[in-house]
Order: structure tokens, then C-alpha cells, then sequence
């Protein structure tokens, strides 16, 4: 500004030195002269004068960005812990009899039923090791026939004398020893049975099977019962955890001074399940063992729940956060988790106050629930948090709240 002033001024100041052609006549355009240069002195004044603008123009616009109002939410109050779910009861198909695998007859990783068939072992050597027991049994069988019928026929003649009595007890004695190898002989046919039946291995429980861990061709069962893959139960699933003993005693005072309105321990004891993608199980399950003791080594107890499992969706050795449930809290505050942001290992929330401002509020989270998370303190039920727009915060700036409701609430279990 100050530069296009002085250059006007010089400009005026200095018009008759200025070469002009001869017949410029300074008389006649001296005038128009004058009037054109304080005309764009003016001109340009406006242009480079900030006061020029109007206010409205520099004046920054609030940026529309979404607002919740918190209307609080019935939250459950859980005792936490970190669970490991188990098939029971667990059963290893192994190799009774040795011989080599002929063919195994399931899916690895699939549901099998109780009594399905699945692996089978050469019979041949079994099969004839049967006939042989078989005929085995006949011939002591026809044995102590002969046997009782000499003993019968010597009878009568040891009472006239006839024979001595030597000769009779030789034969009572043969036939006691006939007798007894017919009894062996048909444990032998039994056992022989029993190894043929052991060729063909069938799973004795319903669930879920694991890998093959031998493959047809291979000796099995020599010297050794080789493991050849493994059977769960899935349905129902049972997650074992170690409770802390002051909780343990919490949970137990909580019964005793409640156990009016309660009909027994599994109305206290709710239980639900956190798997390891955030997601809450969809079946509520109920505690079916307490240990004996307290560990003296950890201070804590081990407990099991159990929950139906109709999917499958549970497998053993999945982790999970299990939540033993003792009261419901009222308006309790549950925003979206992406409505928080961490800062040096502190959480943060962005409260808009009345004036459509916005402040960062330090928070303390609890545990999550799907996409959402508790907050135990640092907000209350009607404040108004920011939903989007942390990249841009500025401690104060000014927004155009766009109001989205608040439709957050717990997740319905399904009852067992």
C-alpha cells in the first residue's frame, strides 16, 4: 500500500518532466491528466485495503460435523476374567491292534456322530486268527464231550467193582481238563473277536475331529497304540478360567445377602463370553464347577462354564474374556470407541459445550462391547461428544453440530 502511494505521488509531482510527444498540448489535457491519476490511486487503494472486505467474507465459516447426545444405558456389571475354552470330554483315537492303515473315512476338521466309522486296519491277519479260535473251541468242546461220556460210562462199573478206582479218577481228572481247555479256548475266540473288532475304529463321541495325523500304508499299532487323530466335544463348550479370591468372596457375600429374591448360585453367576474379536458370544452360559481350594501359589480359584455351542463357532483352546454378571447399573455412559482418541497413553473425548464449542476431556474406558466402549469416568449422561473431525481439533473451535441420536445399548443374550 504505502509503495503504490509513493509512486503516485512521484508520478504527480513529476508530470511536466516527462518526455511527451510535441504535439501534446499541456494546456488542453493537463486536466484529464490529473483526474486519471487520482482516479486509479484510488482504484488501487481499494484493491490492496484489507478494510475494503466486508466482514462476513473473512469471517471463518464452522464446520458441520456430527454430535451425540448421551442418553445413558443399562450396563451390566461384571467380574472379568481371561477364559480358555475346552472340549469335554476330549478322546484320542489311537491304535489298538498292529497292523497297516487300509483307509480312514472322514473330513479332518468336521462334526462326526457317535459310532460313525473312522479308520480301518488290515483284517486279514485277525480274520484267520478268528477261524482258528473258532475251530479251536470246537475241538476242546468235542473233547470234553468224549470226556463227560467216560466219565458217565465208568461211573456204574466203579460201584460193582468192575474198574479201580484209579481208572475212574483218571477220567473225572481228563474231564475237568477238557472242560477248562473249552473255557480257554473261548477266551482265545473272545479275544480274537475283540482284535478284529479293533481294526475298524469308530469314534465314540459326537464333535469335532482333528487332523489325520497317519496316512494309509502305514504300520500302526506295532509296539505302540499310535495316536491317530483326536475327537472334542464342542456342543456344549466349556471354558475354564482362574477366578481371584476376593472376587470369589464378592460374588459369595453378594448371594448371601441377596439369596431372598435368588433361587441358587446360577442366578448371581451369569455368565457371558468376550472372544477375541470383540464380539460377545450369543449365548449366555452358567457355572457348573467351583474348585475345592484356593490355589496357595496364585490366590485364585478355578472355575468352568459351560454354554451351548450349536454352531460350532467355539473351538477348544479359543481364549476368551469371560464376564460373570452380578447387577445392571442405570445410566451408564457407552459411546462408540471411535468417539475416543489416545494421546500419550491417555484417552481423550471431544465434548461440544452450549456455545457449539469443542473441548478435549480426559476419559477412563472399561471394556468394550462390539464397536463400543464404557466410559467410567470423565463424561455424563447429557453431554454432547464429537463423532468425527479429530484431525482438525482446535481447544475451543467453533462447529455446526449435526445431531445424531443416541441408539447405543448392550447386545440381548440369548438365554441357555
Amino acid at each position: 500500500m504505502f509503495f503504490f502511494s509513493v509512486l503516485l505521488v512521484n508520478l504527480t509531482l513529476h508530470y511536466d518532466q516527462i518526455n511527451l510527444p510535441k504535439n501534446f498540448s499541456p494546456m488542453k489535457n493537463h486536466f484529464s491528466h490529473k483526474i486519471a491519476l487520482i482516479i486509479g490511486f484510488i482504484c488501487i487503494a481499494a484493491l490492496v485495503n484489507p478494510g475494503c472486505k466486508s466482514k462476513k467474507d473473512t469471517q471463518k465459516k464452522a464446520p458441520p460435523l456430527k454430535v451425540m447426545q448421551i442418553k445413558g444405558t443399562r450396563l451390566p456389571i461384571y467380574l472379568e476374567m481371561v477364559g480358555q475354552a475346552v472340549g469335554i470330554p476330549t478322546v484320542e483315537i489311537r491304535a489298538r491292534v498292529a497292523g497297516y492303515l487300509q483307509n480312514w473315512s472322514f473330513r479332518e476338521g468336521s462334526i462326526v456322530q457317535k459310532g460313525q466309522k473312522l479308520f480301518t486296519i488290515e483284517q486279514d491277519e485277525y480274520i484267520n486268527s478268528l477261524k482258528f479260535a473258532e475251530a479251536d473251541l470246537e475241538n476242546k468242546t468235542a473233547a470234553w464231550e468224549k470226556a463227560k461220556l467216560d466219565v458217565a460210562r465208568l461211573k456204574p462199573l466203579l460201584s460193582t467193582n468192575a474198574i479201580s478206582q484209579n481208572d475212574y479218577d483218571k477220567a473225572v481228572t481228563t474231564e475237568l481238563m477238557d472242560r477248562a481247555s473249552v473255557a480257554s479256548s473261548k477266551a482265545n475266540l473272545a479275544t480274537a473277536k475283540l482284535n478284529l473288532s479293533y481294526t475298524v475304529m469308530a469314534s465314540p463321541i459326537t464333535g469335532c475331529i482333528g487332523a489325520c495325523n497317519v496316512r494309509p500304508g502305514n504300520l500302526v499299532g506295532k509296539g505302540e497304540s499310535t495316536l491317530l487323530t483326536t475327537v472334542s466335544a464342542v456342543d456344549p463348550i466349556y471354558v475354564n478360567s482362574q477366578m481371584n479370591e476376593n472376587d470369589y468372596l464378592k460374588i459369595m457375600r453378594y448371594y448371601d445377602a441377596n439369596k431372598k429374591d435368588l433361587n441358587s448360585k446360577n442366578d448371581v453367576l451369569k455368565v457371558f463370553i468376550t472372544l477375541s474379536d470383540k464380539q460377545v458370544f450369543d449365548h449366555a452360559g452358567s457355572i457348573d464347577f467351583i474348585d475345592r481350594e484356593v490355589n496357595p501359589e496364585t490366590g485364585t480359584i478355578a472355575i468352568r462354564a459351560v454354554f451351548p455351542n450349536p454352531d460350532g463357532l467355539i473351538k477348544p483352546g479359543n481364549f476368551a474374556n469371560v464376564n460373570l454378571m452380578l447387577m445392571e447399573q442405570e445410566n451408564g455412559i457407552l459411546i462408540p470407541q471411535s468417539a475416543t482418541t489416545q494421546i500419550q497413553g491417555k484417552n481423550f473425548a471431544f465434548v461440544v459445550d452450549a456455545g457449539n464449542k469443542v473441548h478435549r476431556v480426559p476419559v477412563i474406558l472399561s471394556r468394550s462391547m462390539n464397536n463400543n466402549i464404557v466410559v467410567v469416568n470423565g463424561l455424563k449422561v447429557g453431554d454432547r461428544i464429537l463423532l468425527e473431525g479429530f484431525q482438525k481439533f482446535q481447544e475451543g473451535m467453533a462447529v455446526t453440530p449435526v445431531n445424531v441420536p443416541d441408539t447405543l445399548s448392550i447386545p440381548q443374550m440369548k438365554a441357555k
